[in-house]
């Protein structure tokens, strides 16, 4: 529900480059052909984990004649980044088969994070369980907001402090989800 207003505002810390792709814009055929342009990626949409087969984990974007409308896994892996960070500000795009999995992995971890840390980007921003879309909108205000002059780490920890600092979002469940992998600065 409040994706579309999210990525708009995102859109605002980076005025000199930015392109929002929303509603009917928004295809999987899209994100593929323009992903590589761009030095942050922020997908604000709805993210799902496969436990029995993590390649098949990803985000909904939407359907075209080329695409299905599901970045999966598997289709990240062929992507080549330049960005030096993916914000996935959508549901269980944190999770992965692995040590703590129903399904026993492989020697690797699998899912969006590795992906697109496999694709080029040095930083993933993702979650580890559903998220409330409205609070997570306010967490990422702030947490670009604090990205001009702080480390990714650095901002996303000013971020949850002020979550937990506001009544209505301070519950570790708005605020907690949100975790950088890769680089921190």
């Amino acid at each position: 529900m409040y994706a579309r207003q999210e990525s708009q505002d995102v859109s605002t810390f980076f005025p000199q480059q930015h392109k929002v792709l929303v509603g009917s814009q928004a295809t999987e055929s899209s994100f593929k052909r323009l992903a590589g342009q761009y030095d942050v990626i922020h997908l604000a949409t709805h993210g799902y984990f496969n436990k029995l087969n993590p390649l098949l984990s990803g985000v909904t974007l939407e359907a075209d004649a080329q695409e299905d409308g599901r970045l999966e896994v598997h289709e990240i892996l062929g992507l080549r980044l330049k960005a030096d960070l993916v914000t996935l500000s959508a549901c269980d795009t944190a999770l992965g088969s692995g040590y703590f999995a129903e399904v026993p992995a492989g020697d690797d971890l699998i899912g969006l994070t590795r992906a697109f840390l496999f694709a080029g980007t040095p930083s993933v921003l993702a979650s580890l369980w559903e998220v409330n879309d409205r609070s997570a909108g306010i967490l990422m205000h702030s947490f670009y907001g604090h990205l001009r002059d702080d480390d990714k780490a650095a901002a996303l920890a000013k971020a949850q402090r002020e979550m937990r600092a506001r009544v209505l979002y301070r519950h570790p469940y708005y605020w907690g989800a949100f975790t950088l992998v890769g680089q921190m600065n």
